[in-house]
């Protein structure tokens, strides 16, 4: 596996490629927005990455236009770390693509372990995954039901990835939470309102539901009984 550590602390940078090294995660470093801009125009893009780790607040400027402008269209998953803990912050930061947000200090092992599990979904989705009529290309971040197209925000690509990745086993409401709130307080009127975007945006008129409740055990991405 191979990461891209973009952070200008040189200190914690060290210690967690040695840490990251010992867990068999290689890494390229770089210090700044422009060091991180170099290595995208030698290797052309992102996409030879396996993962991604972000500070946000960088010497030349905020990591954010890096995600934005740099990794368009890119399958390499972003996990920033970052002492910001403002809500704000973290909205922008999922906004923008990231798929995860860890805050300052933390421990190594557990940075370690989202590492591995967002280049597990990179792994994972490159592929097309099809349930009845609802067609879904994750490298490609295309999502069809019959002849429709469907626009998904971040969060409810990352809510359908991780339906699709355990599907059709069901995922717990913790498990959700966890995965799509990491670090945030959630009252049960967001992810009742996620889960309810999601599955009016995959079935609409009369097409029957692919997003089922199931009382005791949480939600799965399969096909009506």
């Amino acid at each position: 596996m191979l990461i891209l550590l973009v952070e200008d602390d040189a200190v914690l940078a060290a210690q967690t490629i040695d840490f990251l090294n010992a867990e068999g995660i290689e890494v390229d470093y770089a210090a700044t927005l422009g060091r991180a801009k170099e290595i995208a125009a030698q290797t052309a893009s992102f996409d030879k990455y396996d993962a991604i780790i972000l500070d946000m607040s960088l010497p030349d400027g905020n990591a954010l236009s890096l995600l934005q402008q740099s990794l368009a269209g890119f399958d390499a998953p972003v996990l920033f770390c970052t002492a910001a803990t403002d809500l704000d912050d973290k909205l922008a930061a999922f906004a923008a693509g990231a798929l995860d947000y860890i805050t300052k200090p933390f421990a190594l092992p557990e940075l370690a372990v989202r590492v591995k599990l967002l280049a597990g979904k990179v792994s994972k989705c490159n592929q097309v995954f099809e349930l009845g009529s609802l067609h879904v290309d994750f490298s490609a971040k295309i999502v069809r039901r019959g002849n429709r197209t469907i626009v998904l925000s971040p969060q409810q690509w990352q809510l359908l990835t991780l339906l699709a990745e355990q599907a059709p086993t069901p995922v717990s409401k913790a498990q959700i939470l966890r995965h799509i709130w990491p670090d945030s307080e959630v009252n049960n009127n967001m992810y009742k309102s996620l889960l309810t975007r999601l599955r009016h945006n995959l079935s609409r008129d009369n097409e029957p539901s692919v997003i089922q409740t199931l009382k005791g055990q949480g939600v799965a991405l399969r096909e009506s009984s």
